[in-house]
């Protein structure tokens, strides 16, 4: 599966030079975790997470504390005081299986996608990733079909358990067309001949 099917766009963003008040409204009110911050030509130059926030002084509340605390002064700084420089960012063409191993060994929550001018396109993130790989079977079953058809071959039959496509048998010069046509098709996690060991993993990746 490649970030472009997956991934959420068009993405919200802000700018360097917005105050850290607006960066925390809009986190709350969009239910985002992470925002890329672009520059006046939509370049991705930063981004500002719910970390990024929470390291800077919170109001402490007195009553969990023994003591009266000393009072915090008001969050006025502006996004690029706190903002991570120069992001790692994906492209629209990078595979899934990538993104996903990037964000469960770094425990980052999302990733700016780029164009190639490292203008922002959109916003990748875990449940995008996540929601590919709950596509209902009958839906994959539908477009493994579909993606036979434009092949062309309507003829080629398979079936889907928990997004694994079985292959019904075809002539052995075309077993390499019907695994990699059913690959391509987003939630299948592999493909396979039935009654053989040939196996390809599909665009959601392996189980």
């Amino acid at each position: 599966m490649l970030v472009g099917e997956v991934m959420t766009a068009p993405a919200l963003s802000i700018r360097a030079d917005a105050s850290i008040d607006d960066a925390i409204r809009l986190l709350g009110t969009a239910g985002v975790t992470a925002l890329p911050v672009v520059d006046e030509d939509e370049r991705v130059v930063g981004i500002l997470s719910e970390a990024d926030i929470l390291r800077e002084p919170l109001p402490r509340d007195p009553r969990a504390h023994l003591r009266p605390s000393e009072a915090t002064e008001p969050q006025d700084g502006l996004v690029g005081d706190v903002m991570t420089v120069d992001p790692l960012c994906v492209t629209a063409h990078a595979d899934c299986a990538d993104v996903a191993l990037t964000l469960a060994d770094t425990g980052w929550k999302s990733l700016p996608v780029v164009e190639g001018g490292g203008q922002l396109v959109g916003m990748v993130s875990r449940s995008d990733i996540l929601r590919s790989l709950a596509v209902p079977d009958e839906v994959v079953a539908g477009a493994v079909r579909s993606a036979f058809d434009a092949a062309g071959h309507p003829e080629w039959r398979a079936t889907v358990h928990s997004g694994h496509v079985t292959i019904d048998p075809v002539p052995a010069h075309l077993t390499e067309a019907a695994l990699g046509t059913a690959a391509t098709v987003p939630g299948v996690r592999s493909a396979r001949m039935a009654a053989t060991d040939t196996t390809v993993e599909g665009r959601a990746g392996p189980a």
